[in-house]
């Protein structure tokens, strides 16, 4: 193929131009601005995770048993839901607050309320059924959408409930979006690749209405970018020549 010199030059431009993008972009995270996530900055689970029992927080919905281990006909006779605000009603002892603390500390709580009537009560609370949480997946993941999950779940478990990364996906730089009530969300980068390929625990437990989102690689973004880019920054008699670049 005879190409004059005009275009050769144009064509070298080119090449260097799509050179030094990908130079610039393919090699940074796009999420690199994003600080990592630290327990500091959310709560997180210790490496030796202790029983779901001793960590799990109430929430409104969850459906605890109450038992006094000496006075047991004191026990509700079924379930009981924690209510919308956070409250469960017990007889004998009226409303008390549950969501927010763990089955331990609501156990502890009742027989403070319940000692004025008991002697020495001891009390035991167990989750009898939690309730749905949902969370977002988005991104880079096979079918981005809703998770609905019970207990606790970790941001790779519902990455793979969502089929798992695409072959596009920035592995170690999963974005976790949480409200926690404040101003302002926290928002925090995850390097997934860390438990994928390294065996390290998962510390992040997910809660309700948090949104995972997995970036593009650099890499792909970058690709993506020359493809959409490539007619701009070549002049218009090289255009059938685009093959060149992929395109």
């Amino acid at each position: 193929m005879n190409v004059s010199p005009i275009k050769s030059r144009w064509m070298t431009a080119a090449m260097g131009f799509s050179l030094a993008v990908f130079l610039m972009l393919g090699c940074s995270s796009p999420a690199s601005n994003i600080p990592e996530l630290t327990p500091e900055r959310l709560v997180a689970k210790p490496a030796s995770q202790a029983p779901l029992e001793k960590t799990y927080k109430l929430v409104p919905y969850d459906q605890i048993n109450v038992r006094f281990t000496y006075h047991p006909e004191s026990d509700p006779k079924a379930p009981i839901s924690i209510r919308p605000d956070g409250q469960i009603m017990l007889d004998g002892v009226g409303s008390i607050r549950a969501a927010g603390l763990t089955p331990e500390e609501l156990g502890k709580e009742i027989a403070t309320q319940t000692s004025k009537r008991l002697r020495n009560p001891e009390v035991i609370v167990t989750v009898a059924q939690f309730t749905p949480r949902k969370i977002y997946v988005g991104g880079q993941v096979k079918t981005p959408g809703i998770v609905q999950f019970q207990g606790e779940m970790t941001p790779l478990q519902a990455i793979f409930d969502r089929g798992g990364f695409t072959p596009e996906a920035q592995i170690d730089s999963v974005i976790l979006i949480r409200d926690t009530g404040a101003p302002e969300p926290v928002i925090g980068r995850i390097n997934a690749m860390q438990s994928l390929e390294g065996g390290v625990p998962e510390r992040i437990s997910l809660l309700t209405n948090d949104v995972i989102y997995v970036p593009m690689s650099g890499i792909s973004t970058t690709n993506q970018w020359v493809k959409q880019h490539l007619r701009e920054i070549m002049p218009i008699e090289l255009l059938g020549l685009g093959y060149l670049f992929g395109s």
